[in-house]
């Protein structure tokens, strides 16, 4: 049991319930609650343990083979309701009401602050990632399962997890399309996953001009499943029915400044680069955009110049 620390109430979990209606009225859930009693407890160890969601809860109740079924069932079930499509069906959401809930979900040096108090979050920041760290690795799972068990567990865990970063894998395992698949993966990616320092700076310019943009590598990233590829592609930037793709003079191979038998990136021909490149550009031309390459040196040369041109390109509904 826990006693409530502004009221005295005793239970084995203290509900949003008790804090509206039965405790002071000064709180309208746990987090206010949290906010004026940092490092207090909200619900009781024991029950805790035994109402997680784990993996070995599922097996304890169910036995090995359903309670693996189960367990398997639910991680997928959570993977699609926890995507922007699955929500936007359900609840109308728009995408800025998705981030701002992915974000609210965050666990993070300052919402641990925000919670806890500076030093009590902290604490459990460190304690958090200690424990991520810990319970990612191989000896947690030799640990656990000993060590044939657990070293065949951490190596079908990673594997899976490899999968929910794979659209043609997620698509099989959820009943789904391979697009659908590649919102979802995009959804988990966090601000900033893609995209360079220099490119930040051009999209920052440009929404200087045209306004807010509805997909950037460094705010949401927008991509598709290229069937040319065979794999999933990111653009740089999409609004409206506008792709702009700004390419860096290495990693892209600029024709002016690379010969196609130039390496590269990964060993790749330049040659090799330029026909991906190809491909990607194509299959967003297949989707009904509009496309247009800024290059990075183009950019450098005159950064106005370069900006307006694209901004009269995107306004002007330009081939």
């Amino acid at each position: 049991m826990i006693k409530c620390m502004e009221c005295g109430f005793e239970a084995s979990r203290l509900q949003w319930t008790h804090f509206r209606y039965k405790c002071t009225g000064r709180f309208k859930n746990g987090t206010e609650y949290l906010r004026a009693y940092p490092g207090a407890k909200v619900v009781d160890e024991e029950l805790a343990k035994k109402t997680t969601i784990t993996e070995n809860n599922f097996i304890e109740k169910y036995g090995a083979t359903e309670g693996l079924e189960r367990w398997n069932a639910y991680r997928n079930k959570q993977s699609h309701s926890n995507s922007y499509e699955y929500k936007k069906e359900k609840y109308g959401w728009t995408r800025e009401q998705f981030d701002e809930f992915n974000s609210s979900r965050s666990v993070t040096l300052e919402k641990c602050i925000e919670r806890h108090g500076e030093k009590n979050g902290v604490e459990k920041w460190v304690q958090y990632c200690e424990k991520q760290a810990y319970t990612n690795s191989k000896e947690y799972f030799i640990n656990k399962y000993g060590i044939d068990a657990g070293t065949k567990k951490f190596i079908e865990v990673n594997k899976g997890k490899g999968s929910f970063s794979n659209p043609e894998t997620m698509a099989a395992r959820l009943n789904i399309s391979k697009e659908e698949a590649v919102e979802i993966i995009l959804s988990r990616k966090p601000s900033g996953h893609y995209g360079s320092i220099i490119e930040k700076q051009f999209t920052d310019d440009l929404e200087k001009i045209v306004g807010k943009l509805d997909y950037t590598t460094h705010t949401r990233p927008y991509g598709k499943w290229s069937h040319l590829l065979n794999s999933f592609v990111v653009y740089d930037i999409r609004h409206d029915d506008c792709i702009i793709e700004f390419n860096g003079d290495y990693w892209h191979c600029n024709p002016k400044l690379y010969e196609s038998t130039d390496y590269s990136r990964g060993g790749m021909l330049a040659s090799e680069i330029w026909e991906k490149d190809k491909k990607k550009i194509q299959t967003a031309i297949d989707l009904g955009f509009r496309v247009m390459i800024v290059w990075e040196s183009e950019y450098k040369k005159d950064k106005q110049e370069t900006i307006n041109k694209v901004a009269t390109w995107m306004l002007n509904g330009q081939k």
